[in-house]
C-alpha cells in the first residue's frame, strides 16, 4: 500500500555546529555521533542497538550519516535528514518503501532494507552492504562495463512501470520546471550567498535566450507527459554492486514525474564524465595557438566520447529491452531525455562554480556541451549512441 504525501512544512532548525563545516559545493561536513545525542534517542525509540564504535564511520554529504556494526553484530547506515525540505523527503523516502511493500518487489535490483524509521528525528536506518561498490568507483577503476549499464537500463525501466495511484504520490514541479523558474532572476538572498563563479555561471544562462527557451520548452513537455514513479536525483553513486546484486539508494525525492528525467540524468552522468575529460586531456604541452588547441579539443571530445558511447547504447538498449511504456520510444521521449542530459551539465557546472572565484575555460567548456544537447537534442542523442537497434 503506499502512502499518501501531504505538503510538509520544514520545521527542522538550521545546522549549526560541525555539521556547517567547509566542503565541495553543497556537501558539508561530517558530523561526530558523540555531538548530535538525538540521534542515539532516535535509535533507541527505533529499537536499533547502538553502534559497536562510539565513534562510526561518518562521511561529508547532503545529510548526516554514519555506517558501522551494531553492539548487536549487524550493519547499519543511518542518515539523518537535514533542511531545507527535510521533513517533505522523509516523507518521499517512507513513500518509496511503502510503495515496493512485500509484494512488489522488483526482479532486476534491489533496494537495502530499511529498518527503521524515525519521523521525529528525521532518520533513516538502512541495512548496510559492506562489500557493495558504488557505481562512480566503478567508473573511475575502468570496471564500468556496457553490460553494468544495460543492467542498470533494464533496472529503471521497472522502476518506471511500478504501478501507483498518483492520488497517494502528487506530482510535484519536475526539475526542468524549477530550473525554468530561475533563469531570469537570482533572488537577493541567493545572489548575496553566490561565490563570483556562481555568479558568471548563471549569468551565462541569464544571457542565452536560446538556451531558457529550451528549458522552458523541456519544462512544458515534461509536465504534459506521461507520469511514472521515477528516484528523482539519480547519479552514478547511487547504484552499488553488492557481488552480482545491483542496489539504487537513496529516495528522498522519489515522486511521480516524467521519467525521461531519470534516463536524462544517468546520460548526463556519462556525458559530464566525457565533458570533463575531454579538458582534463589538455595538459601544460598542448599546443598555444587558437587553432591547435581547438584541434586538440576536437580530438579529445571525440576520443572522450566514443569512450562513453557503450555505455549509453547498453544502457538505452536495456531501458528499451522489454515493452517499451507508451511514449517512451519515440523522438519525443529522447529529445527531452537528452536535454535533461545537457541541463545536468548545466547544474553541474553552477555547483563546481561555488568553490571558486572565477569560471574556468573547463567550467565554461562543459557548459557548452550541455548547451548543444539542450539545443539540438536529436542530433546529440545520435552522437550518444540513443538510437534503437
Amino acid at each position: 500500500m503506499a502512502a499518501t504525501i501531504t505538503p510538509i512544512r520544514d520545521t527542522a532548525g538550521p545546522r549549526t555546529g560541525p555539521t556547517t563545516g567547509p566542503g565541495p559545493a553543497g556537501v558539508l561536513a561530517p558530523v561526530p555521533l558523540d555531538q548530535v545525542p538525538e540521534v542515539g534517542r532516535a535509535l533507541e525509540r527505533l529499537g536499533v542497538a547502538p553502534f559497536a564504535d562510539p565513534a562510526p564511520t561518518s562521511r561529508a554529504g547532503r545529510n548526516d550519516n554514519w555506517a558501522g556494526p551494531t553492539t548487536d553484530g549487524r550493519e547499519v547506515f543511518v542518515k539523518r535528514l537535514v533542511p531545507p525540505f527535510a521533513a517533505e523527503r522523509f516523507a518521499r523516502a517512507r513513500a518509496f518503501e511503502q510503495l515496493l511493500g512485500a509484494d512488489r518487489r522488483p526482479a532486476r535490483w534491489h533496494a537495502p532494507a530499511l529498518l527503521g524509521a524515525d519521523p521525529e528525528a528525521l532518520l533513516l536506518v538502512h541495512e548496510r552492504l559492506t562489500d557493495a561498490v558504488p557505481g562512480h568507483l566503478l567508473a573511475d577503476q575502468g570496471r564500468f562495463d556496457p553490460a553494468l549499464s544495460h543492467r542498470i537500463g533494464a533496472a529503471l525501466a521497472e522502476l518506471h512501470r511500478l504501478p501507483v495511484d498518483p492520488a497517494v504520490l502528487p506530482r510535484p514541479a519536475a526539475e526542468a520546471e524549477r530550473a525554468a523558474a530561475r533563469l531570469d532572476e537570482l533572488t537577493a538572498e541567493g545572489y548575496a550567498a553566490a561565490s563570483g563563479g556562481e555568479l558568471e555561471a548563471w549569468s551565462l544562462l541569464h544571457h542565452d535566450k536560446r538556451v531558457r527557451a529550451a528549458v522552458r520548452e523541456l519544462a512544458r513537455e515534461s509536465a504534459a507527459a506521461l507520469a511514472a514513479p521515477v528516484h528523482g536525483d539519480l547519479r552514478l553513486d547511487q547504484f552499488l554492486l553488492s557481488g552480482d546484486e545491483l542496489h539504487l539508494t537513496d529516495w528522498e525525492e522519489f515522486q511521480l514525474s516524467d521519467p525521461a528525467r531519470d534516463v536524462g540524468a544517468y546520460v548526463g552522468q556519462w556525458l559530464h564524465r566525457a565533458a570533463t575529460g575531454m579538458f582534463a586531456a589538455l595538459g601544460p604541452d598542448t599546443p598555444a595557438s587558437p587553432a591547435e588547441v581547438h584541434e586538440a579539443l576536437m580530438r579529445s571530445g571525440d576520443e572522450q566520447l566514443a569512450a562513453v558511447r557503450p555505455q549509453l547504447g547498453a544502457f538505452w538498449s536495456g531501458y528499451h529491452r522489454d515493452r517499451p511504456e507508451p511514449g517512451r520510444d519515440t523522438p519525443e521521449f529522447t529529445a527531452r531525455v537528452v536535454r535533461y542530459a545537457g541541463w545536468h551539465l548545466f547544474e553541474r557546472t553552477i555547483a563546481t562554480a561555488a568553490l571558486v572565484q572565477r569560471l574556468t575555460a573547463a567550467h565554461r567548456g562543459t557548459a557548452g556541451v550541455g548547451r548543444t544537447a539542450l539545443l539540438d537534442p536529436l542530433r546529440s542523442a545520435e552522437a550518444l549512441g540513443l538510437t534503437r537497434a
